[in-house]
């Protein structure tokens, strides 16, 4: 198992926070000024969604030329520089963790604001348009800052999101167990309460 970001969808305000600090550390690296995590909202819950950087990533085997890797560390990436646009890994994608992403080729130097010419409604799968480069983008943990904690994570203003390691999944499991079995019973419980009624 692989170090991945795990959220707290109870805790999460859908601030974008999250989203501004991921733009704002790959924007300041030299890549895509594109959010590495997407919001997902309805009315019951809201959470962020991440790579889960798997061991045996569907995206890392589908690639075409191989540009997405995995590290010493288990973190699987991208290499922007060399990614074709293909859309291949957002398909193969189990967790829709992975997103096509564009910065404009022209115009402005500097600039990252531009006018999409295809419809709203249009599926990012299907998106395409002329000046605009767009590649894989997807959850790195921060890997341009070695050393670093994952950007989100240390930006979340409600402690919505964290670090998951895989030596400490052992450690929280007792306590984990616990909690669910607590929930469970009060469910159960409440359950009960209402077909007495």
């Amino acid at each position: 198992m692989n170090r991945y970001i795990s959220i707290e969808p109870s805790r999460c305000i859908a601030c974008g926070t999250c989203q501004a600090a991921c733009i704002d550390g790959h924007k300041r690296a030299g890549l895509q000024a594109e959010p590495r995590l997407s919001m997902f909202e309805t009315r019951e819950v809201v959470a962020c969604i991440t790579c889960h950087h798997c061991a045996g990533a569907p995206c890392l085997k589908v690639c075409p030329i191989d540009c997405i890797a995995t590290s010493e560390d288990g973190c699987v990436s991208v290499d922007e520089k060399r990614c074709i646009g293909c859309k291949l890994c957002t398909i193969a994608c189990p967790y829709g963790a992975i997103h096509i992403g564009g910065t404009p080729t022209t115009g402005i130097e500097g600039i990252g604001y531009y006018t999409p010419t295809f419809p709203a409604a249009t599926s990012p799968i299907l998106q395409w348009e002329i000046g605009v480069y767009t590649c894989a983008v997807k959850c790195d943990l921060c890997s341009y800052d070695p050393g670093g904690k994952p950007r989100c994570v240390t930006y979340c203003v409600t402690d919505a999101l964290r670090l998951v390691e895989p030596d400490k999944i052992e450690e929280e499991k007792p306590a984990r167990q616990n909690k669910a079995a607590k929930e469970s019973k009060a469910l159960s419980d409440y359950l009960d309460s209402r077909e007495e009624e």
